[in-house]
C-alpha cells in the first residue's frame, strides 16, 4: 500500500520532466523556457516540480543573464553561456574578462562538451542541447570540468 502511494506521488512529476524531454527532443529549436528548466535541473538548482517560469525566472538571477523571454528560440553560444554560469563551469582567460556567449561556446568546445560544428549563432536542436547537458554531467563526474 505504501508502495502504491509513494508510485502514485511521483507520476505528475516524472511526466512532467518526460513530458519535457519528448518535446525537445522532436523541436528543431530549443526555446529559452526549455533550456533553463533542463540545465538548472541537470545542475541541481532546481528539481522537477519547478515550473519553466520559475526556471526562467532563476536563469535570470544569474550574474550573466541572457535577458531573453521564456519562448525566444537560443542559439548554440546562448545555451553555452546558460550552461557555464549554471554549472559553475570556470572559464578561460578571454571567458573571464568578457562572459559571452561566443567565449562560453569557445570553452565548451574547447573541453569537448560541444562536439562538431561549434558557430555560436547557429541554431541549436533540442537533441543536441541534451546530449550536451549529458556531457557536461558525464565529465563532471570524471572530474574534468574543474
Amino acid at each position: 500500500m505504501v508502495l502504491g502511494l509513494a508510485i502514485l506521488a511521483t507520476l505528475p512529476v516524472a511526466a512532467q520532466s518526460n513530458e519535457l524531454i519528448d518535446r525537445v527532443l522532436a523541436s528543431p529549436s530549443i526555446t529559452y523556457g526549455d533550456a533553463a528548466y533542463l540545465v538548472l535541473l541537470g545542475s541541481g538548482r532546481i528539481d522537477e516540480t519547478t515550473p519553466i517560469a520559475d526556471a526562467v525566472r532563476e536563469a535570470e538571477s544569474a550574474p550573466v543573464a541572457l535577458g531573453k523571454a521564456a519562448e525566444d528560440p537560443l542559439t548554440l553560444g546562448d545555451f553555452s553561456l546558460l550552461t557555464m554560469e549554471s554549472f559553475g563551469i570556470p572559464g578561460g582567460m578571454m571567458y573571464r574578462l568578457l562572459p559571452l556567449p561566443r567565449y562560453a561556446t569557445r570553452e565548451l568546445a574547447f573541453r569537448d562538451v560541444v562536439q562538431g560544428r561549434t558557430y555560436p549563432r547557429m541554431a541549436l536542436s533540442g537533441e543536441r542541447a541534451l546530449r550536451i547537458v549529458g556531457r557536461v554531467l558525464t565529465l563532471q563526474e570524471q572530474g574534468r570540468l574543474r
